[in-house]
């Protein structure tokens, strides 16, 4: 990149933070809805609850589909396992390692979230 498109990168970002930055403040300070300033178009008055509420939506859709696709392996594993294809298996193994992963990984962020959220909670006064 050269130098004259990085000044114009810089000071576009600046400005964006600048112009940006009341009406995000405002809308933040207008959480208990008395009608001042902004309207708050979520209805979380803080980020940790907002995080929080999309990673229980995350779990929410996630859980069913590793459901499925365990079910889903475990058809090709009956199927190959028949077939008596030992390259197949294998990658069935695979898979299921990974979708086994893929749930442990999706339930650790919901635990580790509600482990920050109550020592935060313990934090406060």
């Amino acid at each position: 990149m050269n130098n004259t498109f990085t000044r114009h990168l810089y000071l576009s970002a600046v400005s964006f933070l600048f112009l940006v930055t009341p009406r995000v403040a405002g809308a933040a300070t207008n959480c208990g809805g008395d009608g001042k300033g902004l309207t708050n178009p979520i209805a979380f008055c803080n980020l940790g609850d907002f995080l929080i509420a999309l990673l229980g939506l995350v779990a929410k859709i996630a859980f069913p589909v590793i459901v499925l696709f365990i079910v889903y392996i475990g058809f090709r594993f009956v199927q190959h396992s028949a077939s008596g294809n030992a390259e197949e298996l294998k990658k069935d193994r695979d898979l299921f390692f990974w979708a086994i992963v893929g749930a442990l990984i999706v339930i650790g962020a919901q635990a580790l979230s509600f482990a920050i959220q109550a020592t935060v909670g313990q934090l406060t006064p």
